[in-house]
């Protein structure tokens, strides 16, 4: 059994790393004005999803561990956001990730090429 969060791995790294910020607030709307109230509450996390090219089968190697490391939703990694979200201050840092569901798969191309495509939560 492996011990978490795994480190995320870094032979291959990603080509595209989408972020969000995902806020618990709440919009409550009027049917006969229009007018909006805000609710701002404190709950936040961070939200990724990471693509990484087609690679050959060494270097997949790594990926297909870490995915079978993970064990679907039940292990977690830590994931720098930094690099990716530029001009914050202070920077987000390295945070703890989960992935968002448990369907984890890759491409495989002719058993020759690997590429990888997941989304994960932060774990709060």
């Amino acid at each position: 059994m492996p011990s978490y969060p795994l480190t995320f791995p870094t032979l291959v790294p990603p080509t595209k790393v989408r972020i969000r910020r995902r806020t618990a607030a709440a919009v409550a709307e009027s049917p006969f004005t229009y007018q909006q109230q805000v609710y701002q509450h404190a709950g936040a996390r961070w939200e990724i999803d990471v693509q990484v090219d087609p690679m050959d089968r060494p270097a997949a190697a790594q990926w297909t561990q870490f995915f079978y490391d993970l064990q679907g939703r039940v292990g977690t990694f830590s994931f720098s956001l930094t690099p990716h979200c530029p001009g914050l201050s202070p920077d987000p840092g390295t945070k703890t990730f989960r992935l968002a569901d448990n369907d984890v798969g890759w491409d495989s191309d002719l058993a020759v090429a690997f590429g990888f495509t997941f989304r994960a939560v932060e774990v709060l």
